[in-house]
């Protein structure tokens, strides 16, 4: 929301100062006014100075840098991604065979705990790293609870609920891994 107000303020200043530009090009009366008021043109012309530079500029420099970024937002959102995914092994096999112990689901869980605290403030400004945070946010408040309180086995409801709050963290960070050059996706693993 706040985005796309700053993007129509932008686009205002810079049509207010092609206006401004072309009315003292071609209407003789309008360039006489300013000429006759050189303390208002002098304030108006530093005015539209600053909006150019606050808005425009800023916008330019915004983007230039969400665009730099992507590929790091990509890797640590994946990297958050792969430990969700253990997360949900781990509470899918305790139980299930002598792999998964409750000690070892606790401690996955920690883990992704820490790494969401850790990542959250780099994913928060890119929009689909966003949407991929909220995502795996759910994810955890769904998986947390379950596996706590399932210790043993899980049943039926519980696993179809858990498979389809991972299908949708894999539908959620697919774009976030198309960010990446072919030649690194095959290091990174990704959501499969």
């Amino acid at each position: 929301m706040f985005e796309a107000i700053r993007r129509f303020a932008a686009a205002a200043v810079a049509m207010i100062l092609l206006a401004l530009v072309a009315c003292d090009l071609w209407i003789s009366s309008f360039r006489l006014w300013w000429e006759r008021h050189s303390l208002t043109c002098a304030i108006a012309a530093s005015l539209l100075l600053l909006a150019v530079a606050g808005l425009i500029v800023d916008e330019v420099v915004a983007r230039r840098q969400r665009s730099e970024r992507s590929m790091s937002v990509a890797v640590q959102a994946l990297i958050v991604y792969g430990q969700a995914r253990r997360a949900w092994n781990t509470v899918m096999t305790v139980g299930d065979s002598e792999e998964g112990s409750p000690g070892a689901l606790i401690e996955e869980l920690r883990t992704l705990a820490s790494m969401l605290l850790t990542a959250a403030p780099g994913l928060f400004d890119d929009p689909l790293a966003r949407r991929f945070l909220e995502e795996v946010e759910l994810f955890s408040a769904t998986v947390f609870p379950m596996a706590l309180k399932h210790q043993g086995r899980l049943n039926e409801d519980d696993r179809a609920h858990l498979e389809s709050a991972m299908s949708q963290l894999r539908v959620v960070v697919e774009p976030l891994f198309m960010r990446i050059p072919n030649a690194d996706r095959a290091l990174l693993g990704g959501p499969d």
